[in-house]
């Protein structure tokens, strides 16, 4: 039980109990007194204290309905997007293939490419490769040539500068 519905019970339970009081001691002392006016005014203090916060609990409650609706329709909007985003990147990479295939770039060369592409470093790429930074700089000059660049940027700026919004 949260706490919000254990106040509520209580409440309501002290107002409960305020009114038996009050039926009790009406009935043995004969009426109206200082003592049943103490009494009256605890129990609505406690059935004030029980309609404020069960009309906050409602509020409360469709606060979260909404907040969970919103979440869910987030959710759903990234899931599509994530989808949309993965479909993409696979005709970019199909572009990218192509492109290395009319440049008739070997596998090697297209590995540099591709790890280019990415942003490492030439030192970085032939850890990665388990070969020399001197194979690695050989097969990029190499695919440089074949594909007409001057540089890694124009490599990069090939693929990637129509993708920009100007």
């Amino acid at each position: 039980m949260n706490q919000v519905k254990f106040s509520l019970f209580v409440y309501c339970l002290i107002f409960l109990v305020s009114f038996f009081d009050i039926v009790m001691d009406w009935k043995t002392m004969g009426g109206l007194n200082s003592h049943i006016l103490v009494e009256v005014l605890s129990g609505v203090i406690a059935l004030a204290a029980f309609t404020i916060l069960f009309i906050w609990d409602l509020k409360k409650n469709k606060q979260m309905i909404v907040l969970k609706s919103s979440l869910t329709n987030t959710e759903k909007q990234l899931s599509a997007s994530q989808l949309q985003t993965k479909k993409l990147i696979g005709e970019l990479s199909k572009i990218i293939q192509i492109q290395f295939d009319e440049w008739k770039l070997t596998k090697s060369e297209k590995e540099v490419a591709l790890l280019l592409l990415k942003g490492l470093t030439l030192d970085e790429i032939a850890g990665m490769r388990e070969t020399r930074e001197k194979t690695v700089r050989q097969q990029a000059s190499n695919l440089y040539k074949k594909a007409s660049i001057a540089g890694r940027y124009e490599l990069v700026a090939y693929f990637f500068e129509d993708l920009l919004i100007t």
